[in-house]
């Protein structure tokens, strides 16, 4: 068989270019209750009540809720970093300052320090198969419209809808909501534009307050953002073979999911020995099952 680009990954980031929205930040970290199983923070995102590596952003950086669903790798002077995810603000903070919680600041430095100088920058939110969600809020009507995005691996810049043959830009609120106060005739065709500049058009969404719209599509990292990559626990399972007609292995691989590049699931399966990849398109695909995360790349 011949042998493929592989890796496994426990977690990565990608290290980005000067014009990767990577720029390098500094502040002081310090830490609070968060908002695990709430939706509580001015982002009005929705966090599990297991997921504590989240933070609250200072006013500046925070950007009239354009930072919100981001993600940060924070670190502190010792070297150590944890990636959390913005979904709050912290009016209080200066500029450069992140307010994290506390089982996220204990990945960086002993919680008894209180307050420590940090430095942090913008990275892709680990999202694996994570499409991106369309929120309308409670309210929301042909004729007071507002959307969240959800679930996003950059954050934000704009977001459009489109009327007749025009794009019409949907002004953004301080609480991570756009709001057509004229309101959005529906279903309608959305444009969502990444701080990385790449657009995402989701057509026939429909206004459901009860439910989230999957637009089944997902920002990516482009390739001169993404040509460094750090993985962490980088050891291929021990049996797990590749070549262009599947992937293979000596013990069952159980629950397997293989996902494209966008994150969007190709195939999926229970308990084999063999994944077959004739008919997928060249390019890299994403396997989880188990405890491991593997990158396959297929010429």
């Amino acid at each position: 068989m011949m042998s493929l680009t592989v890796f496994v990954m426990a977690s990565w980031v990608a290290t980005y270019a000067q014009n990767c929205n990577n720029s390098q930040h500094s502040g002081e970290g310090t830490f609070y209750g968060g908002i695990a199983g709430s939706a509580g923070g001015n982002c009005g995102i929705p966090v599990a009540t297991d997921d504590f590596y989240h933070c609250a952003l200072n006013n500046q950086d925070y950007n009239t809720s354009q930072a919100c669903g981001a993600c940060l790798e924070v670190k502190s002077a010792s070297g150590k970093s944890v990636i959390v995810k913005v979904v709050d603000r912290c009016p209080e903070c200066a500029p450069g300052d992140v307010d994290l919680t506390r089982e996220a600041f204990a990945k960086i430095e002993n919680p008894i320090a209180g307050r420590i100088p940090i430095t942090w920058r913008f990275v892709p939110c680990p999202l694996d198969n994570s499409t991106i969600k369309v929120n309308f809020k409670s309210g929301s009507t042909k004729f007071w419209t507002a959307i969240q995005l959800r679930n996003i691996r950059h954050a934000v810049a704009k977001l459009e809808y489109k009327k007749g043959d025009q794009w019409i830009d949907i002004p953004r609120e301080n609480f991570n909501f756009f709001i057509e106060t004229a309101g959005i005739a529906s279903p309608m065709t959305l444009r969502a534009t990444s701080v990385l500049s790449e657009q995402l058009v989701f057509e026939n969404v429909a206004i459901n307050t009860a439910n989230d719209y999957d637009t089944q599509q997902q920002f990516t990292t482009p390739k001169e953002c993404s040509d460094q990559v750090t993985s962490i626990a980088a050891s291929i399972p021990v049996g797990l073979y590749f070549d262009n007609r599947g992937i293979y292995a000596k013990s069952f691989m159980t629950d397997w999911k293989l996902f494209n590049h966008m994150g969007r699931l190709v195939r999926q399966g229970k308990r084999t020995k063999v994944i077959h990849t004739q008919g997928l398109s060249t390019g890299l695909y994403i396997l989880m099952y188990g405890r491991y995360r593997v990158k396959y790349l297929k010429r």
